[in-house]
């Protein structure tokens, strides 16, 4: 295999982080699909197994005339991989599939590590955590881990990004307030991650990756403690974080907050507060940035979050912030999977034509 520099060298130029940021435009994410897990199924059929049909082509292509330039794909890989960690091939088919399905209408497609890491080990998730016993432990088994997802997507078009790993988080579950050690760990987890997929050489040598601060949190306390990895080739990475702000709004299990089904003036104010923050942050300075996810829980209120909806893809399309609308196909849910309709058209027009007003 060559060298990941060569590679660089020889390849032809793909599109700067920036230039794809801006080319994605307003994205949808397939949530609860290629992400789902647990211990009462087996992998013939896991991407159904949490309600959700069968991905075909004709859903993504209604996805794109819908109006979205962008479809995130969230992938749990464990579930598939054995013993020695080797990731089964029919899986990385599955996904492939559609990702060229994705691609193919002229969509950009993203791919991540999703329930690899996170909160949900009562069914085996989250084995990738925020602590340095377990990047001692696991870093060899990431590390082969993406090196076969890179490998087996490395000669796919530059409209494939990956993210390296979406909500890592340490072992006690804590979202916003982890030690500096642990969001450290994070920033090796990154970095391994970058280095790994470069050194696979071929499109993986430019292609442009996606790098989440601990937790993919984008309060000012997380990404104080985040750290750019070092990367083979410049202007190729782009800083993922995701905004459920005001979570009192955006979710009914938000408790500990003010909870409202009207997205008022507080609201309003906390979310603009919130890409302020965004805006003063040095550690991203001059790398572009984007929304991972973002949403709100149904309350019979469709007019409510058409309005939040309208909101935040409002601040990110001044900030040339590609955002994605978590869309899990039950309570999140924008879009009928299995009529292929817009359940809920005025959020879907809020984001669309918010997505357009006054852009490039």
């Amino acid at each position: 295999m060559r060298e990941s520099t060569d590679d660089a060298e020889n390849a032809p130029a793909f599109e700067t982080a920036r230039e794809a940021a801006v080319g994605m435009g307003v994205g949808w994410t397939l949530g609860n699909t290629y992400d789902c897990h647990g211990t009462w199924f087996d992998s013939v059929r896991t991407e159904t197994s949490w309600g959700n049909p069968i991905v075909t082509r004709d859903f993504i292509r209604f996805v794109a005339k819908t109006g979205f330039g962008a479809v995130r794909v969230p992938v749990t890989w464990y579930p598939h991989m054995d013993a020695d960690g080797i990731i089964q091939e029919e899986w990385l088919r599955r996904v492939r599939r559609t990702v060229r399905m994705v691609i193919a209408e002229g969509m950009y497609c993203i791919i991540d590590s999703k329930h690899d890491t996170g909160s949900m080990r009562m069914y085996g998730g989250g084995w990738i955590s925020a602590e340095r016993e377990n990047f001692t432990q696991n870093a060899e088994r990431v590390r082969s881990m993406w090196r076969q997802i890179a490998t087996y997507f490395s000669e796919e078009s530059e409209k494939l990004l990956f993210e390296g790993f979406s909500e890592l988080i340490d072992k006690e579950c804590d979202w916003d307030m982890p030690s500096a050690a642990e969001m450290e760990v994070v920033n090796d987890w990154n970095q391994l991650f970058v280095d790994t997929v470069r050194a696979t050489g071929g499109a993986n040598a430019q292609r442009n990756l996606i790098i989440c601060p601990y937790g993919g949190g984008s309060s000012e306390y997380l990404l104080s403690g985040f750290v750019l990895p070092k990367d083979t080739v410049p202007d190729r990475l782009i800083v993922g974080v995701r905004m459920y702000t005001p979570i009192g709004f955006t979710s009914r299990t938000a408790t500990w907050a003010r909870q409202t089904d009207e997205f008022d003036c507080l609201c309003e104010e906390e979310l603009q507060r919130a890409f302020e923050a965004l805006d003063r942050n040095p550690t991203t300075e001059g790398v572009p940035l984007m929304i991972m996810e973002y949403g709100a829980m149904d309350r019979s209120n469709a007019g409510q979050r058409a309005r939040y909806a309208a909101a935040v893809v409002s601040h990110a399309r001044v900030r040339k912030m590609p955002c994605f609308y978590w869309d899990d196909g039950v309570c999140y849910d924008i879009l009928n999977r299995n009529t292929l309709t817009v359940r809920y058209p005025e959020i879907v027009t809020a984001i669309v034509s918010s997505g357009r007003t006054g852009g490039e």
